[in-house]
């Protein structure tokens, strides 16, 4: 009698079937766990080799900078200026001639300050000497700097100025031995452009003291403050020689205030410093989870492919044919696709090529509507260039006449003269070049008081012609980040704007103010001119708009100046005062001064 062996082997296969989903999981549990492991401490090991690499660059790079101009105060100090004055303190010539070597010495070498103290620790000399805050005068025996070059030779201290509030360090020489010491010599080195550096690197240094307090971080709120706890010994130190001014120590910085990442410090050679660089960790947080993901996933792809490839085998003949169409459906679709991308790639590059011919023909506009502007602008140029030429032709004659006479010194006091007034013609020929010249839209740190005061200096005989008067309140100097030769342009349109309103009128005043207003660049043009009727106020701005007599203008200046400082991200608006005067004014975005820059 034969055994039935079907039902045993049926069960033996429904039991792998049940067990196969629950060892699938834990083994792609398992190997998700692994990768995501492997995958953190390779992110942890990569950053703290990164950051031990930039620790080890940003160290040199502070400790290369206080060596450039380590050697200056003894240099200085041995200068024959520096010991004539110390030799003679009240010789105010002998004063006059430090303070210009002094002066003179810091701006070749790049110094924030030099300056020369007696051995009292009063400053007889310094190279801001002509500025408000002048170190001239002041005592400084109570800083570190001025005794221990005394007693030492030499000195150092980062601290703040306590005459400019300004921040940096302090190198010190003695001049003459420890028991004949007649001064001392200091310079001051600015840390900041270091500090903008090590922003730009997208890590976190800080650089601390002997007493643990921050006083360079690329992070504003850290700076001044200590890492850890403050003793009281390094507090009483701090203020004694009032090393950081005004500044307060704030509270100690916390980890979490310096952020995650990986932590590297060390001492800084030659210093009493301790300099620390924090790098955000790399190849951690997301990237293992997502690591550990994609494994899980690839996982799950290879079991339902396995699962399909056995499906398949039992349907060889329907998979087959369903695959024939799918491929043909697919290569349809594929076809079609191409030709859609074609044809997508065809209208981008039309576009393209659009959008490249409206911005020349915007340029050419731009252009032509500023030599249209030079163009009425500076009609009465003759006159102006005539001028000197006139008094060219006279003084060659006359120079002539002496030569011939034999009067040498009054011909040689006549081509002075004519120098002077080639160099007129020139200075005015090359302002009005550089005016006419094609903006290539390049962006610089520029003098929006300077560009007002050139504009209006080559004005200045078209508002003789028309009889207008132009009184200039312009501040020493207003930085903004812009296209010099396109800014000209706004200028140049507001003020034959305003020249044009005043023609017909018996107050004939135009203002020019450039100052700072809440936190902008500010420039307004203002003239007692008719203004701008109420209906038409909508249109200013509007290309080929204008409300000249037909002839006089094209309606393009203001449109042009708008879209200027519109790119600029600026704004310009028209305003009628109570007074009864027109104004327009243009605000632009200020330069943004950098952390510890010198305002003096």
């Amino acid at each position: 009698m034969d055994r039935d062996t079907t039902k045993p082997l049926a069960a033996t296969t429904g039991l792998w079937r049940r067990l196969a989903l629950p060892v699938l999981i834990a083994a792609l549990a398992a190997a998700a766990a692994a990768v995501y492991l492997a995958v953190d401490d390779y992110g942890r090991r990569v950053t703290e080799r990164t950051a031990d690499a930039r620790l080890s660059l940003t160290s040199d790079t502070l400790r290369d900078t206080i060596n450039h101009f380590v050697g200056i105060p003894e240099l200085a100090g041995a200068s024959r200026q520096v010991t004539d004055l110390l030799g003679h303190p009240d010789d105010a010539q002998l004063r006059d001639r430090a303070n210009q070597f002094l002066e003179r010495t810091a701006a070749e070498v790049g110094l924030a300050a030099l300056f020369v103290v007696d051995r009292s620790g009063t400053a007889l000399a310094a190279s801001n000497w002509r500025e408000s805050t002048s170190f001239v005068g002041h005592g400084y025996a109570f800083r570190s700097y001025f005794t221990d070059a005394l007693i030492k030779g030499h000195g150092r201290l980062f601290g703040v100025g306590v005459t400019t509030g300004v921040p940096g360090y302090f190198l010190t020489s003695r001049i003459g031995s420890a028991d004949a010491a007649s001064g001392v010599v200091v310079a001051k080195v600015d840390f900041a452009p270091l500090e903008a550096s090590w922003s730009a690197g997208g890590e976190r240094v800080l650089v601390s003291d002997a007493d643990g307090v921050v006083f360079l971080a690329t992070e504003a709120s850290l700076r001044y403050r200590p890492i850890g706890r403050l003793t009281a010994a390094g507090a009483a130190a701090i203020a004694a020689e009032q090393r950081y001014a005004t500044h307060p120590i704030g509270p100690p910085i916390t980890p979490a205030q310096i952020g995650a990442g990986a932590v590297a410090s060390r001492p800084v050679d030659g210093t009493r410093w301790h300099i620390t660089v924090v790098v955000p960790w790399l190849g951690r947080g997301w990237q293992p989870a997502t690591a550990a993901a994609l494994t899980l996933l690839a996982g799950i792809v290879l079991a339902l492919a396995v699962v399909i490839r056995a499906q398949r085998r039992a349907r060889v003949v329907a998979e087959r044919e369903s695959k024939a169409a799918l491929e043909r459906r697919v290569a349809e679709r594929t076809a079609d696709l191409a030709l859609a991308l074609q044809r997508l790639e065809t209208e981008i590059a039309e576009r393209r090529r659009v959008d490249a011919d409206l911005h020349r023909a915007r340029d050419e506009l731009v252009q032509a509507a500023k030599l249209a502007a030079m163009g009425r602008a500076f009609s009465g140029l003759a006159h102006e260039v005539n001028q000197p030429l006139a008094a060219l032709r006279t003084y060659l004659s006359s120079t002539r006449l002496l030569i011939g006479r034999g009067d040498h010194a009054e011909a040689i006091r006549n081509i002075a003269v004519m120098d002077g007034a080639v160099e007129r013609v020139t200075t005015l020929t090359s302002e009005l070049k550089r005016l006419a010249r094609r903006s290539d839209d390049s962006r610089a740190e520029i003098d929006l008081a300077a560009v007002a005061r050139r504009v209006a200096e080559l004005l200045r005989f078209r508002f003789a012609d028309a009889g207008a008067r132009l009184v200039v309140e312009i501040a020493s100097e207003v930085r903004i980040h812009g296209d010099s030769a396109r800014l000209e342009q706004v200028v140049l349109n507001l003020l034959l704007n305003a020249i044009d309103a005043v023609t017909a009128q018996d107050e004939r005043t135009i203002t020019l103010t450039v100052d700072v207003e809440d936190g902008q660049a500010h420039l307004v043009v203002g003239d007692r001119g008719p203004g701008v009727a109420d209906q038409d106020r909508a249109r200013l701005f509007e290309p080929f708009f204008t409300t000249k007599e037909v002839g006089v203008g094209l309606g393009l200046g203001l449109a042009i100046s708008y879209a200027i400082v519109r790119d600029h991200g600026g704004t310009i608006r028209y305003e009628r005062s109570s007074s009864g005067e027109t104004r327009f004014h243009v605000h632009l975005p200020l330069l943004a001064r950098r952390t510890g820059e010198i305002a003096a």
